[in-house]
């Protein structure tokens, strides 16, 4: 009988424990959570205009035009190593398919 009382007790504390923690959650989320939020906004708004933001927003143009510019020594250098893994993986799929003729050549015989 002992442990049946237990048992409810423990449900019903588990339950306060729920309506609790509901109730902190909700008091979060309308007071200072709302505050927070909104001034990381406004910092982020604030933020987005400053001049080391907007050198790293030039410095990511001009690293893109780099990459996608086949004359630039880096564009080149990306489609030279794309080049060359294209044939690397032609090299090795036919190697791979010969080997598969092969083994399937041997177990015919």
């Amino acid at each position: 009988m002992a442990d049946d009382r237990d048992g409810g007790g423990g449900l019903g504390w588990f339950i306060l424990g729920g309506l609790v923690g509901l109730a902190v959650g909700a008091y979060i989320a309308t007071g200072p959570g709302r505050e927070q939020i909104e001034s990381l906004r406004t910092k982020t708004i604030e933020l987005s205009g400053s001049e080391p933001v907007q050198r790293a927003r030039e410095a990511a143009t001009r690293a893109r035009t780099a990459v996608t510019d086949p004359e630039h020594p880096v564009g080149k250098a990306i489609q030279d190593g794309v080049a060359a893994a294209k044939r690397k993986r032609e090299e090795l799929e036919t190697a791979a398919a010969r080997r598969m003729q092969r083994a399937s050549t041997n177990l015919e015989e």
